[in-house]
């Protein structure tokens, strides 16, 4: 072992820095990661009584003191150490072997040393315990107490009746997990209020919808909720507020101001956020797209609801694509029709997504209780003017074969496939249904049962609660009904 240089001054000063070791008077930095923190861990080893030429420590002893090392390979050491060589501490580490240990520190040189942190402490006791990570800086959070299991199993009940579209079930299930909702947690209340909501949302009660929304911004203010709690409760709040505009008062661009206020960091983290707000923003800017004959509220019309696809296929959400894929066939079939999208395979390209949709609905048994992809179906068709024999070709290249020779075949067949859950559909789905359906008899030449199905149409449209949408059916029932029809 050489013994240290005769012109080493009385005090030599060294700082440890993640990135480095800072040496001497003019503070010279040596460029390591590794380096620093095993200095730091022989200093840590030498207050112990360790790292001394009667006790030295092992490479295994020093990697136990270095938070976040699983080990330390010799090449490691070998090229660390080597970065003294030629200065002020190369002979501060003494060791057996260069790369493989045991290690100690040079009794009179450390003598002459002052080690520093880099917060301005002295490496020693707490501090350079806490610079090595061996100290947990933090106190854990304080955990939330268990969910009952009755709260738990109705809540997993109604999500599962949710999306499979069995809305009143649902609400069911969400009331008998009420009265076991647990004291004193605000977040457990607001999944419950959220819920509720998306079912007012779904069903058109756009006046429990407004209820829930009151008592969810309320939760808003409980002191108890953390940050990322609130902030991604006021972003579902914000989304099903903008339905509220669009859906109970019909104002699209109100419908996408609201939707700005929405945080991009929460739906950053959120794929089901994501899903929802961008479904919304393309159906809002589809219908500002046809009430202005505008080209590029159309393209960002299909390029919000092509998003919100994009984020449901990638995060496995299955219920989120079957509805983003629906609403993105019908985007494409309203905006084509219209002229707006100028491509003129467009018709063609939403009936496969649409497609894709109604397979997505059949492998996963959701929305059941839905009659949507129907009515998309056949209203896209009735715009395309596409042969059923075409429409079947393109199904079974989906994987999902229609079992009906004709429109007004596959119709009754969705019709039937829902009786028992007729009454959850929304009135204003059936009457749209209905009337799609006897367009479609009268264009098959069955005119007994188109006017049957204009009849219930009729019976249903006098159960809406908006008058615009009531009006609306009733003149297209009427319209209907005085087209010459053949037996």
């Amino acid at each position: 072992m050489r013994p240290p240089p005769p012109d080493l001054p009385e005090e030599i000063r060294i700082e440890l820095h993640p990135t480095g070791l800072r040496l001497g008077a003019d503070l010279t930095l040596i460029r390591s990661r590794l380096l620093p923190r095993l200095m730091a861990a022989l200093l840590q080893a030498h207050e112990d009584g360790l790292a001394r030429r009667d006790s030295p420590c092992s490479r295994a002893d020093l990697c136990a003191r270095i938070a976040g090392m699983a080990e330390l390979h010799r090449t490691q050491v070998w090229r660390a150490m080597a970065q003294l060589a030629g200065t002020a501490l190369e002979t501060l580490i003494a060791a057996h072997t260069p790369s493989g240990g045991p290690f100690w520190l040079h009794e009179p040189l450390l003598s002459r040393c002052r080690f520093y942190l880099d917060t301005g402490a002295l490496a020693q006791g707490a501090a350079l315990a806490d610079w090595l990570g061996q100290r947990r800086t933090a106190t854990p959070a304080p955990t939330a107490p268990l969910l009952p299991w009755t709260y738990t199993e109705a809540l997993a009940r109604a999500d599962h009746l949710l999306d499979r579209g069995e809305l009143y079930p649902a609400r069911l299930a969400l009331q008998q997990a009420a009265p076991h909702l647990p004291a004193d947690d605000p977040l457990a209340a607001a999944a419950l209020g959220w819920r509720r909501a998306r079912i007012a949302r779904r069903l058109g009660d756009w006046g429990a919808l407004q209820d829930e929304l009151r008592d969810l911004s309320s939760a808003l203010n409980d002191n108890r909720l953390a940050a990322p709690e609130r902030q991604q409760l006021q972003a579902r709040i914000a989304i099903l507020a903008a339905w509220h505009w669009y859906g109970s008062l019909g104002q699209p661009a109100a419908a996408l101001a609201r939707l700005e206020d929405v945080p991009p960091v929460a739906l950053a983290f959120d794929p089901t956020l994501r899903c929802d707000h961008g479904n919304l923003r393309g159906i809002a800017l589809r219908e500002l797209a046809l009430a202005q004959s505008d080209r590029d509220l159309a393209a960002a019309s299909v390029a919000a609801l092509g998003d919100a696809l994009r984020s449901a296929s990638l995060a496995g959400l299955p219920d989120a694509l079957q509805i983003c894929a629906a609403n993105l066939a019908h985007g494409i079939g309203q905006l084509a029709h219209a002229g707006l999208l100028g491509d003129a395979n467009s018709l063609e390209e939403a009936l496969r997504w649409l497609l894709l949709s109604d397979a997505i609905c059949s492998r996963w048994q959701l929305g059941r209780s839905s009659l949507l992809n129907t009515i998309f179906l056949l209203r896209l068709c009735g715009l395309g003017g596409f042969r059923f024999s075409a429409v079947r070709r393109l199904a079974d290249a989906a994987g999902h074969p229609l079992q009906a020779d004709s429109y007004a075949a596959l119709a009754a067949q969705r019709w039937e496939a829902c009786r028992g859950r007729q009454s959850q559909i929304p009135a204003d789905q059936r009457c749209a249904f209905l009337l799609l359906w006897a367009r479609h008899a009268a264009a098959e030449c069955d005119s007994f049962t188109a006017a049957d199905l204009i009849r219930q149409a009729r019976l249903q449209a006098r159960k809406l609660r908006d008058p615009q949408a009531r009006l609306r059916y009733l003149e297209e029932a009427r319209a209907l009904s005085h087209q010459p029809q053949r037996a």
